[in-house]
């Protein structure tokens, strides 16, 4: 699999490309403790996403536009970047790897979470800033993986970005 790998598969010197939550899963797998089976979608499937689409320079003239100290501009956007992504189809490879991820585990609902590769790192705690969907059906997996990505660009995601002078960095 290129764009996930299961939790086993998964560990702390992963956190570069399946994020602090990401890693701490595997961690916990790998060391026994009980943690419902499940992968990882690597922040490598994100930056594929938006660099075959086009929304990298989207995002990136974006976020040039943004005055952190106007709301306004904050917002629109948060508006601007999240319908884009939202409404953009995943590559084919990228939504079948994830599909059929889903189906080997044999669950009729998943939770989407948040595992940015800049969260909780020694700079930045991004606890509560993304997005999380429990209860999340195959038909809806895709939706919630593109929701989750763009919660990296919700007006509160922005304004911290700005805070621990993120803006230029790279969170995938």
């Amino acid at each position: 699999m290129k764009y996930l790998h299961p939790f086993k598969q998964i560990t702390k010197d992963n956190v570069d490309i399946a994020g602090g939550k990401g890693a701490s899963l595997g961690e916990m797998t790998n060391a026994g403790i009980p943690v419902p089976p499940g992968f990882v979608v690597l922040a490598t499937a994100f930056d594929r996403f938006i660099e075959e689409t086009g929304l990298n320079a989207e995002i990136e003239a974006r976020i040039a536009e943004v005055d952190a100290n106007d709301i306004n501009s904050v917002d629109r956007a948060s508006n601007v970047l999240r319908d884009a992504i939202h409404d953009t189809a995943m590559p084919e490879d990228i939504a079948s790897e994830i599909l059929s991820a889903f189906d080997e585990l044999g669950a009729e609902f998943v939770a989407v979470r948040s595992s940015a590769t800049a969260e909780d790192s020694s700079i930045a705690s991004w606890a509560g800033e993304l997005d999380t969907f429990l209860n999340t059906t195959r038909e809806h997996v895709l939706e919630k993986v593109r929701e989750c990505w763009s919660s990296l660009f919700t007006p509160r995601a922005i304004f911290y970005r700005y805070e621990k002078n993120l803006h230029d960095a790279y969170v995938g």
